[in-house]
């Protein structure tokens, strides 16, 4: 072999070898290949493309067999200029009234109904027979044979951010084995209605667990044409309440099998034709950092090899398959020789060829995965590409894994999770087995469920769900199949909801990879004409297409004409509706755009609890330095408020904050310099809702970092409050001004220079200072252009209430020293009329500042009141029972700075 020339490109080893393998095995018309190399790291990329002969002959073309020189930072593939195959659509709820019915509906509960339920026993009709979810169910269907049979869900009291309960996976296995025993029957039942109660809002936002239903639902229906199946997903809790219409859809004509009836509306999914609109968006941070669960090999590997071009990123791949049972002798043989070698071992490593083939087959994975993570890690970079071999079913590994990788990332948010996982194991409910039904399903569900849990409060900023148009429609065999991907589809929809970037792509079959690229599934799509053999590259583009959607959608399934024609001629009209546009829900109003300044991202959210986090730095909130406490731009104490009040506020969207509570600053929050970042947790806690009042506690955290940012102090508390949030409001409560009689003007101790607490710009927001013989007053005086550069978007008028938090120090002590103090604690705080700085401001509205009583001690715990009142009387807002901290005093006048002495200096003197 002779040497390769300067500046070549040299193949060494197996490299290669996917790409080549995928063209010597791929059918001639459609053989091409393409590798890529660097001469040396970050260097310029040379591709060498391979093409059979009558691929090029099909399409006009010829192409050199040459490399030719790429740009080192390749641009994102550019969208094909043929037509796609397939077509985005958006699946979503919209209105669909019943089909009228000359009679009216059968009761629920006919004669020989058999019922298999997780609700109380006392909710049910006294006839049924009861199906129980043991080992004699089946023996139980055999013998009761019935005519009908109903499952009655709760998901009520099922957390909907936990993934579903062991309970409620076991009533799922019981409804598999109630339909596989039904399949024994002399006859099948004539009809199978599932009733999930609680199983969608008012908001038409559905429960995550209902999906498990739905999807079983849409699947069994095609396996039993002859038997009326359907599910109905109900925003009622109790069976009474949805009896009357879960028996109207159990005999009325269906389009898809799943109805939901949310704020008194019948509402049918559509998939609606959407082509979307990309905005790509690039990473703002260097390390852009993508976990895959799944994706070694597959239509996954695919989409991250494409993925890794255009980002690359720091890359962690998670799947089963085990790297270190693959050896250098095992490399270079074929299925034949490897089960030759195995079958004829001795001793232990002797395998029967049963056990051999199956052994091949797993070498023959890890060899996938292997060439798929050196391809990457061609891409991406040395070390920036990490398998780790774990059982995604298993919560305990799952955890242990999301572990390594939050500490490689040294606390940091992922970017991006890919939920890719999963199996297919397709069979009809009377040949399927329970535990081939457990395995498909659990792949999906209980991974989902694991990596939820295992990221916790530092959820992905994105999470990408791989689903299956299956989920949309249901199909023949694919009972878990079904319910896995529609759980995909109601768990994206939730978390979309609640604020979470969490999207799920329906994909069809692939022509090239994964299950759609085996023999014997080519020969099906080739003779059902139902499904679309979607080209490799078109999957890609579909993929990054989504990613770099400008608006975020929840859901969406790709099919084109032959799965067009399938569900027109399988479901006359359906197609029709998915066209017609929706209506919004009637009773619920447009959501007012909740406040934001204090948050940058949620990260943890459950039905009663959220965590946003808010990263501070002396460019973006260049306001602190004109709030500098002991030489360090600081968060004023009476901001914690709005923060409270923000993150309280996306909790319990809808009400307004009206009071805060037992509010505590233990410690400051400080941007100590400039281009070092101060993130922040603000977690919020549900303490109660009800029908007038929303209370939540506020806790605002952050890790304490020595300079060279190792982690010191994990999560110190700064702040902790709580709000009281209503619907509406409070109305202010009238106020007498005082007269002026007695005053005497005093300066501002804040506005003289001191090392203590210097404040200036848009915090020297009080004028005429005084003492009163009754308190202390001022006059406030916003700074209306800073206030709208920065503030304008504040729910709580902060700079009003740090200027009147000042005026209570306004005193005399020892002469003409008057003390500078930091707030420590506030009992309570309210507010009135729903002012704003902003819109005080605004509206050049004047306003008074009082502080009673006649002398304070903001170092006792004695009684105290601060309140801010329009010229016309009204309370804008109160502070009652404030404690503080003396820093210093500054001479009334020479403008003189003492810090204070210490008791031990005091005793010394």
């Amino acid at each position: 072999m002779s040497a390769p020339r300067q500046g070549s490109t040299t193949l060494l080893g197996a490299e290669g070898a996917r790409e080549l393998i995928a063209f010597l095995t791929a059918p001639a018309p459609s053989r091409t290949a393409v590798i890529e190399r660097a001469v040396q790291e970050g260097g310029p990329l040379h591709r060498l493309r391979l093409r059979h002969p009558e691929a090029a002959t099909a399409d006009g073309a010829q192409e050199p067999e040459a490399t030719e020189t790429l740009a080192k930072q390749p641009a994102a593939p550019a969208r094909p200029a043929e037509a796609h195959l397939l077509d985005r659509h958006v699946l979503r709820l919209a209105p669909a009234p019943r089909p009228a019915r000359a009679e009216g509906p059968p009761p629920l509960f006919p004669p020989g109904t058999a019922v298999l339920t997780n609700l109380n026993a006392s909710q049910l009709p006294g006839d049924s027979t009861v199906l129980q979810d043991d080992e004699t169910i089946e023996a139980d269907v055999l013998r009761a044979r019935p005519r009908h049979v109903r499952v009655l869900v709760d998901l009520s009291s099922q957390d909907k951010d936990t993934g579903p309960s062991e309970r409620l996976l076991g009533l799922h296995d019981a409804l598999f084995r109630t339909a596989k025993a039904c399949t024994e029957l002399p006859e099948r039942p004539e009809s199978f209605v599932v009733l999930v109660l609680g199983g969608i809002d008012a908001a038409r936002v559905p429960h995550p667990c209902s999906g498990l239903f739905t999807g079983f639902a849409k699947s069994l229906a095609l396996e039993w044409p002859d038997s009326s199946v359907v599910a109905v997903v109900h925003e009622a809790t109790s069976l009474a309440s949805a009896e009357a219409d879960t028996a109207a859809e159990a005999v009325a004509e269906q389009l898809l099998p799943v109805v939901c009836f949310a704020g008194g509306t019948r509402l049918l999914w559509q998939a609606a034709p959407e082509p979307g609109e990309s905005r790509p968006e690039r990473s703002s941070t260097a390390e852009y950092t993508i976990v895959a669960a799944g994706g070694g090999r597959g239509i996954g590997a695919e989409l991250l090899i494409a993925l890794a071009r255009r980002e690359r990123p720091r890359l962690h791949v998670i799947g089963s398959t085990r790297l270190d049972t693959v050896t250098d002798a095992d490399v270079l043989l074929t299925r034949k020789d490897f089960i030759r070698t195995r079958t004829t071992a001795t001793g232990a490593g002797r395998l029967t060829v049963r056990e051999a083939n199956a052994a091949f087959d797993r070498l023959s994975a890890a060899r996938e995965v292997k060439a798929n993570l050196t391809a990457l890690e061609e891409i991406c970079g040395p070390g920036r590409v990490t398998y780790h071999a774990c059982d995604l079913r298993d919560r305990a590994a799952v955890d242990a894994v999301v572990g390594q990788i939050t500490d490689a990332r040294g606390g940091g948010r992922v970017d991006l999770l890919l939920n890719i996982a999963g199996t297919n194991r397709a069979a009809s409910v009377d040949q399927k087995s329970l535990g081939d039904f457990r395995t498909v399903r659990d792949l999906k569900v209980r991974t989902y469920a694991n990596l939820k849990a295992a990221f916790g409060s530092g959820q992905p900023r994105r999470w990408c769900n791989f689903g299956s148009f299956v989920g949309f429609t249901g199909q023949t065999g694919e009972t878990d199949y079904g319910a896995a991907n529609d759980y995909f589809n109601t768990a994206a929809l939730y978390s979309s909801s609640r604020g979470v970037r969490e999207f799920t792509i329906g994909w069809t079959l692939w022509r090239d990879v994964g299950l759609g690229a085996t023999p014997i599934m080519r020969t099906f799509l080739a003779k059902s004409a139902q499904f679309t053999a979607m080209p490799t590259a078109e999957g890609i583009d579909h993929f990054l297409h989504e990613l770099d959607q400008a608006a975020h959608t929840p859901v969406t399934v790709l099919f084109g004409d032959p799965e067009r024609a399938a569900i027109e001629a399988a479901v006359p009209g359906y197609l029709d509706f998915c066209r017609t546009a929706p209506t919004p829900p009637a009773p619920i109003a447009p959501a007012p755009a909740l406040p934001d300044f204090f948050v940058d991202d949620i990260v943890d959210r459950g039905p009663d609890r959220l965590t946003v986090v808010r990263t501070f730095n002396q460019d973006r909130d260049a306001y602190l330095h004109e709030h500098v406490v002991n030489g360090f731009p600081t968060l004023p104490g009476t901001f914690v408020p709005e923060l409270a009040a923000q993150a309280a506020m996306h909790l319990v969207p809808g009400r307004v904050p009206v009071v805060f509570e037992d509010i505590r600053l233990d410690s400051f929050l400080r941007v100590y310099k400039a281009g070092r970042d101060e993130t922040k947790r603000i977690k919020a806690h549900l303490v109660n809702h009800g029908p007038q009042e929303s209370v939540v506690d506020i806790e605002v955290t952050g890790d304490v970092l020595a300079p060279n940012g190792r982690l010191l102090v994990k999560d110190r508390r700064h702040f902790s409050a709580r709000v009281r949030l209503r619907d509406e409001h409070v109305a202010p409560p009238r106020w007498d001004h005082w007269d002026d009689q007695g005053a005497e003007r005093m300066a501002d101790p804040y506005h003289v220079p001191n090392p203590a607490v210097l404040l200036s710009g848009v915090f020297v927001s009080t004028a005429d200072t005084r003492t009163h013989p009754n308190g202390r007053r001022a006059r406030y005086v916003p700074d209306r252009p800073g206030i709208e550069r920065w503030f304008s978007s504040l729910v709580v008028p902060s700079v009003l209430l740090d200027g009147l938090a000042r005026v209570s120090v306004l005193d005399r002590s020892e002469g003409d020293w008057t003390p500078l103090a930091v707030p420590r604690t506030i009992r309570r705080i309210d507010l009135y009329g729903g002012h704003t700085d902003a819109s005080l401001a605004a509206a050049g509205t004047g306003v008074e500042l009082y502080s009673l009583p006649s002398r304070l001690d903001l170092e006792s715990e004695e009684d105290n009141r601060a309140l801010a009142v329009t010229a016309a009387g009204d309370v804008v807002l109160q502070i009652k029972d404030m404690t503080g901290v003396v820093l210093g005093h500054v001479n009334q006048s020479t403008g003189e700075y003492r810090e204070r002495r210490r008791p031990a200096e005091e005793a010394a003197a």
